[in-house]
Parts: C-alpha cells; structure tokens; sequence
C-alpha cells in the first residue's frame, strides 16, 4: 500500500548517533516490555508505575556532546495493549507552538517565537534500523511524536512513519551524507492525516492567535495511540499507550517474546535539529 503523502520536516530527529548493526545488538540499552499486573491510566501519573524499574537513557544534544539529558523510561503491557511511561527534567512548560502575533507596524499576523516541548520515540519496521538517520542505512519505523501544544490537549501523540531510503519519494527531504551518499528521508503521518489543522488570519482578530488547532473529529488511524503529559516540579511525565496489533499497515507490530529496536529524542522548546537524542535501543518484549 503507498504511503499518504505529506509535509516532511527538513531536519531528523534522529541525526548525529553512531550507527547500530546487528553484532552490536548485545551491546545495546535494553528495556525490558514484561506484563503488568493493573492497567494503568493514561493520565500522566506515577503512582501506578512504582512497581515497575525504569531504564535510564542517556541523550546527547545534537552537534553539542557536552549537552546530556536523562529521561527514565518504564514500559509494560497489560492484555492487548502495550504502555509506555517517561520522565525528564525541564525547567520551563512551553505549551505554545508557533503562534501568530499581531504586528502594528506590519498591520498583520508574524509567527512569534515560542517552540512546544515534544518527546518522540520511533520503533523499527522494516530494514536495517539505526537511530542515525544519516547512517547510509535504509529503513523503515514506526514513530510516536508526543506534542504539548498540539496533541496533549486532546489526549494523543501524532502518529506517524520514519522512511529512510536510496529513492527518491514525493515530497522527501534529499540530505547529503558526509561521504556524498544520496539518501532521501520522509516523514508522513498515518494514513488518517494530521490530527491537526493550521490556521491563518489575514485581519486582527486577538493580539495572539493560535496556528494550529485539533480536528473536531480524528480519522481513524489518527488516534492509536493515546497520550498524556503532566509538566509538575520542573519535569515531564508522559504516559502512552497503544494496541499491540492496530491491524494498520503503518504501524509497527509488538509481538511477544521479540526484539525490538528503537530511539528516543526530546525537544526542550526547539524544533528542527535542535534537541536531545538517545543511540539505538533495543526493546525486549517478554510478555
């Protein structure tokens, strides 16, 4: 089945890490995905996962090594669904992404600077993973973007795929590889499309407006998978949680007792690629 095309973003999330192959897999940071005993709400909330031991990842800033965050991570299913809880340090909620501020001067609407806080996680689909999109490797995942502007108020992480690949694909973006390797990376949502609409304004409605606004309705496909943060004490708590099987050609299948590869990456107001990245996971699935 072709993939929905649709805007790619111009810079990866997962830019500047070594890449993985299968020898190393050993060497891996492994998170262990067993079952859990109560299923937890998707609240943003920790008390149900005080039970279950967290796996702390280290990310690196791109192009800034010196720069380091943790995010702990806890992971676990409970009948057909499988979750996922994170926690990282912030010390600023940017719940704002991209609004339009009246200029006077201008006498119109200009995009003011505030970025959202984000956490993606990307799951490994079809070839030879690596959370180095600039590996030379062709691949194909799965990723969940957690958005605090735009997805948390309604409950959701924007669904969608990670292709990385030697051809040429509407609307990809074309990147340069340090040893002159063309290699094309494209970044459509889920065949539902955008949970979101971006609005414009050509007269002044309210000094501030917002650019973009939930879809009163999702499409299916939009809305596997659930989501909620909570930014309290100067930190990030986010719950996620989705079926293991959506029977959706886009999205990754959890099956019990495999491996998985996958990253992580964490956007303190920032976009493009300027953020926190994790080096190549590996998921366990003992359930």
């Amino acid at each position: 089945m072709p993939c929905h095309p649709r805007r790619v973003l111009t810079l990866a999330l997962f830019s500047s890490l070594a890449m993985a192959s299968p020898s190393s897999f050993a060497h891996m940071l492994t998170i262990p995905i067993g079952k859990l005993a109560t299923k937890p709400q998707v609240d943003g909330a920790f008390d149900e996962w005080q039970s279950v031991p967290a796996v702390k990842i280290p990310l690196t800033y791109i192009g800034k090594p010196e720069l380091t965050k943790d995010v702990f991570l806890k992971a676990g299913v409970f009948n057909d669904e499988i979750f996922f809880y994170s926690q990282w340090d912030d010390p600023t909620k940017d719940v704002v992404h991209k609004p339009y501020l009246w200029d006077t001067t201008a006498n119109k609407y200009v995009e003011g600077p505030q970025r959202e806080d984000r956490f993606a996680i990307e799951f490994a689909m079809e070839g030879h993973y690596s959370a180095n999109w600039f590996s030379g490797n062709e691949f194909k995942a799965d990723m969940w973007n957690w958005k605090a502007a735009r997805t948390n108020p309604i409950g959701i992480s924007h669904d969608k795929m990670t292709i990385i690949s030697e051809q040429a694909m509407s609307e990809s973006y074309k990147a340069t590889l340090p040893n002159g390797k063309i290699m094309y990376i494209y970044r459509p949502s889920d065949l539902g499309g955008d949970p979101y609409e971006t609005k414009r304004y050509f007269k002044k409605q309210n000094d501030v407006m917002l650019k973009y606004l939930p879809l009163a309705t999702l499409p299916v496909g939009v809305d596997d998978v659930h989501a909620k943060g909570v930014w309290k004490d100067n930190k990030w708590y986010l719950e996620q949680n989705r079926k293991l099987n959506t029977h959706h050609y886009d999205d990754v299948l959890f099956k019990a007792n495999s491996e998985l590869l996958g990253a992580i990456a964490v956007f303190d107001h920032n976009d493009g690629g300027n953020h926190y990245t994790s080096d190549t996971l590996k998921f366990e699935l003992q359930f």
